[in-house]
Parts: C-alpha cells; structure tokens; sequence
C-alpha cells in the first residue's frame, strides 16, 4: 500500500520514460542539430521528464541547461517545464529538498506562463514531496491548492490524480472513511475519462481500506475489479500484485483455497512477467496460506524459495515475512534447530527493518528540517527584498514628490510671472485710458474752444478781434497747464512729495494772486511718502478743484490750505472765510460728489462742512 500511496504522478513519468526511451537518442540528435531557441528549450524539457526516473543526475544536467536558455530567451513556459521536470528529477534521485525548492520556482514561473494545469501539477508533486517528508497538513493543503488550479484549467485529469494523491494522505493518516471518499471521487473522474489503469489502481486502493477496516468481502470485491480493468488496459506488469492483495484479502476471509488460487494465478503473472519481487512476494502468500492450513511442508517449501530471492534483491521487508513463517512452520514441525535459527534471522531482519525505519525518520525529519531552513532562507531573503523594494519606492515617492513639488513651484513662479504682467499690462492699459479720458476731458473742450475762437477772430472787427485773441491766449495758457498737469501726474514720483507740496503751494498763490484773495498753505515740515500715480493725482486734483470752486463761488477773501501726515493717513484741509452754501440744497449742483469719488477710488474719504455766511471747509483723508 506504501508504494500506491505515493502521488501517481511517479507512476505517470514511469510509463512516459518507458514508452519514451526509444526516442532518448533521436532528441539527443536533434538538440545537437538545433540552435540556441526555444524549440531547444522543449527538448531539454523533453529529455529531463523522459530520464528522471532512469538517470536522474543526467535529467538534472538536461533541466539546468533548459532553465538556464529559457530565462536567456525570456522563454516562460519553457523555463516553467524545466523546473518542473528537474523537481521530478531530484525526487528521484531522492533529494526530496531540492525537489521541494525546484517545484517552488515551478509554481512561480507557472504563474507567471498563466498555466493552472502546470501550476496543478506543480502543487501535486510539492503535496507528494511533503507527504513523503510525513508533513501530511502540508500536504493536503498542497493538493488542495493544486485542486483549486485543476478546476481553473477544467481538467478531469488533474482532478482526479489529486483527488486520488489527496485519498493516499488521509490513508496514510488512518482516516480511512475520508480517504475513501476521494478514492471513490477519482474513480469516477477515470470511468468518465476511460482510464482503465488508474482506475484500477483506485480500486486496488479502495480494496486496502477495506481490509485495513475489516470489510473483506468489499475488499475481495475492489480486488477483482481491479484485476479486471487492468486486463482491459493491458496493464500486465500491475496484474501479479492486484492477485497478492485479492490472495491477502482471501485469506483473512477465511477462504483458503481461493486464497491459494489467487497467489498461484499472481505467481504465473510474477513468472511470465519475470519479475521475482512479485514472485518472491507470491510464496510468501502461498506459505502464510499454507501454514493457516496447517501443510507445514508446503509452508516451508514456499518460504524457503521467498528467502533465497529477497535475499539475492535485498528484499528485506519481504525477506523478514520468509523467515517469519519459516520459524514458525519449522517449530510446529518440531525443527527447532531450524526454527531457532530462522528466529534469529527474523529478529535480525527486525531489527535491520527498525533501524532503517529509524534513518528513514532521521533523514526526513532532517530533510524537513533543511527544507524549513531554506524556506526560512528565502523568505528572509524575501523580506529583505520587499524592504529593498520598500525602500527604492520611497525613495521613488519621495523624489516624484520632489519633482511634482519643483513643477508645482516653476508653475506658481510662471503664474507669478505671467500674472505680474497682466497686471502691468493691465496697468498699463488703464494709464492709456487715463490719459485718454483725461486729454479729452481736459484738454479736448480747450482745444475746441480755441480753434472756434480763431474762426470767429477771421470774420471779426479789429476791436472785437483783440477781444477773442485774449480768450485765446487764456485758454491755451489754461491748456499748457493742464497738459502740465497731466504730465506730472503720469510720470514716476522720486522726491518724496516735494514736487507734490511746491505744485499745490504754486497753484494756491497763482490763482489767489490773480483774483486779490490772500492765501496760505502750510505744509513746509511735512513729508510726504512716494505715492503712486493714482494716489497722488486724486489728492492733486481734489485739492485744485476745490481751490478753483473757492475762487469761483465763494467770494472769499481769504483761503487756507494745510497738509499734514497722521501716522499712515494724508490729511489735506482747505478752508475758505466766503459766502458757504446749505450741504442739502447745493451739493449735488456744485459738482461736489465728483471730490468724494476721486477720494473713494484711492480709498480714501472726503467730508465738507459749510453753512451760508460761514465759509466752507474741506478735509480729504488719503491713505499713505
């Protein structure tokens, strides 16, 4: 039962590489004659599945080769193969570690071809290895994996083979009512596919339950099946040991004679076949049926012929089972020199069988043990690669992050940029539109009334001709001044109001001079801040017009103007002793609102007191 216990996956390869062997030299040939490309490739895969079982070290030397040209060519499924046909090489040669590490970088490249029926088959033979190893948790969690990536290929094949592998780990635990129903499921799957040889091994194995549970006609029944489906497959190397368990179960049944009749049938099997493994295992059965007749001749006669083979093919399990049943069929024969001397053997072969046992533990359990150190090897070499990994993805965070932040920073300066020269254009416009208004409105209606006043000088008397020259001369005086004015206003301030309180201060005398109205301005300790254009033609412009309606409305004999700076505010006053106005009756028609918006454009603020009779005063807050 041990040996059909193991992943069918052996018996697989064992009957490829028998059928194959006559191509072995053909591939050879053709990997001479090819080059260095994928086809290659196939064939070092080809070869190592074909020579694993006979010649593992040279199917390892063909898989290393196709491993080694398939990562060379960026060939994934070939390298894929190679690995998992070394993995079967190795187990072979009974290097279950390496089996385990290679069928590991199977799975891997498996997955990375996208083929779930080589990942299948890839955990299937990773379960086989751990089960081997006595890790029987690993391994049905293997061939659960291996499960799950059958049914993503939807192949019934490799559904059943680990339905059947999954029935041998839970035999090989004693849980024989689970082991049986995957053993019944892969049955199924073979009837459906029309493999008659596996379904026979099931049913072989089916049949070992049964009589490891003491069902022996279901056993006797599992047997016979088995012995029938592999006559139809033509499997006669498997009909001699389907015939020792079907003698085996007989005899526990109590049927001798049958028990007889099936060994006799599996020797002449075990003869035609010239297998003496079976042969020597079939007087073996022959003689335990022999002694449970009490026909201790017969008994003797068969196990002495069972110990002289396992003895020449090192049978030693088998031989043990020869010098059993000839100790005890030479004692009951009153031979106890013989049966002493068989006794020996046995406790001898015993005690080779237990110490063997004890190696075979000690190299799994040592072979567990590397396997675990080399999966802890790899998966520090793992973590220390995710934290390489890590490490180069921060730093490839942090320097995108950089950049992102340089283009974040170039595009702020270039919208800064861009923005500062809208700003100035739009600075720029506003100046044009400016001077434009204040050409028109300033010095446009001048203009206009000088050229019709020239007209009207051509057709004129002499008399009334000097008259209109000296409008003409007024009103081109008035429009240098305004175009002084304008002027002045627009171009850069650099004197920190100097020129602002010489204007304002010129103006104030010309004009009162002019009209015989005393005035004064005091504002000789003041100094005034740079003030941008805006700021110092509103102040210039508030403090001449209120000057001129003074002059023009208020019959004053007296003006004052003041200008002082109070912490970050202008304060320009400008009082006049003449006639005042009533604020709710005049101060729409005296044009006195256009003071408090040019003040309300530069944020500032205009207030004018006057009563009749009481003069008028202004104050103009701006801000500097």
């Amino acid at each position: 039962m041990a040996k059909l216990s193991l992943s069918l996956l052996w018996l697989l390869l064992l009957s490829v590489a028998c059928r194959a062997q006559l191509r072995v030299d053909s591939l050879v040939q053709a990997l001479e004659r090819g080059g260095e490309d994928t086809n290659r490739v196939i064939l070092y895969r080809m070869l190592t599945g074909i020579v694993a079982n006979t010649t593992p070290s040279e199917a390892i030397r063909y898989g290393r080769s196709g491993v080694e040209l398939g990562k060379k060519l960026g060939y994934v499924r070939g390298v894929a193969g190679c690995y998992l046909n070394l993995s079967f090489a190795y187990g072979a040669a009974s290097r279950i570690d390496s089996g385990i590490l290679y069928v590991d970088s199977a799975i891997v490249w498996s997955k990375k071809a996208g083929e779930p029926a080589r990942i299948s088959l890839a955990y299937l033979n990773r379960g086989d290895f751990q089960m081997q190893l006595r890790n029987l948790r690993t391994a049905l969690a293997d061939c659960d994996t291996a499960l799950h990536y059958a049914e993503l290929a939807n192949s019934d094949d490799r559904r059943a083979r680990i339905l059947q592998t999954l029935g041998s780990v839970y035999f090989a635990q004693q849980n024989y009512p689970e082991s049986g129903r995957y053993y019944l499921r892969a049955a199924g799957l073979y009837d459906r596919l029309g493999n008659k040889k596996m379904a026979a091994i099931v049913a072989s194995n089916l049949g070992n339950i049964d009589k490891r549970i003491g069902n022996y006609d279901a056993a006797i029944s599992q047997f016979n099946k088995a012995l029938s489906l592999a006559r139809e497959a033509g499997d006669e190397i498997s009909l001699a040991m389907y015939y020792g368990n079907l003698s085996d179960a007989y005899l526990s049944a109590g049927q001798y004679e049958k028990a007889e009749e099936s060994a006799k049938l599996g020797m002449r099997q075990a003869v035609r076949q010239g297998n003496e493994v079976q042969q020597a295992n079939m007087y073996n059965h022959l003689g335990q049926v022999s002694l449970h007749r009490r026909n201790y001749a017969e008994a003797i006669a068969a196990g002495l012929k069972s110990y002289a083979i396992t003895g020449d093919n090192a049978l030693t399990e088998a031989q043990h089972a020869a010098a059993q049943a000839l100790a005890e069929a030479y004692s009951a024969t009153g031979n106890h020199k013989e049966a002493y001397f068989y006794l020996q053997k046995s406790e001898a072969l015993h005690d080779t069988l237990t110490r063997q046992k004890y190696d075979e533990d000690i190299a799994a359990l040592e072979t567990s043990f590397k396997v675990r150190e080399k999966n802890n090897e790899i998966e520090l070499l793992n973590k220390n690669r995710e934290l390489q990994e890590q490490r180069l993805y921060r730093q490839q965070f942090v320097v995108a992050a950089a950049l992102l932040l340089l283009a974040l920073v170039l595009a702020g300066i270039f919208l800064l940029v861009s923005r500062h020269r809208m700003r100035q254009r739009m600075a720029e416009m506003e100046l044009r539109n400016a001077i434009a208004a204040d050409l028109h409105d300033e010095v446009g209606s001048s203009l206009s009334s000088i050229c019709m006043l020239s007209e009207m000088a051509s057709g004129t008397r002499a008399d009334s001709r000097n008259e209109i020259l000296e409008k003409v001369t007024t009103y081109s005086r008035e429009t240098m001044e305004k175009m002084g004015d304008i002027v002045w206003m627009i171009k850069p301030a650099g004197d920190d109001g100097l020129d602002l309180r010489e204007r304002m201060e010129r103006f104030l005398y010309e004009m009162c001079g002019s009209k015989g109205i005393a005035a004064s301005f005091d504002g000789d300790q003041l100094q005034l801040p740079k003030l941008d254009m805006n700021k110092r033609k509103a102040l210039y412009l508030i403090f001449k017009e209120t000057v001129n309606n003074a002059l023009k409305y208020a019959s004053a004999a007296t003006i004052s103007v003041s200008i002082r700076r109070n912490d970050e505010t202008i304060v320009l006053k400008i009082a006049d002793d003449g006639a005042g106005f009533d604020l709710l009756t005049v101060r729409k028609g005296n044009g006195l609102a256009n003071l408090e918006n040019r003040a309300r454009e530069v944020g500032g603020s205009v207030t004018i007191t006057s009563a009749p009779g009481k003069g008028t005063t202004v104050i103009c807050l701006i801000p500097g």
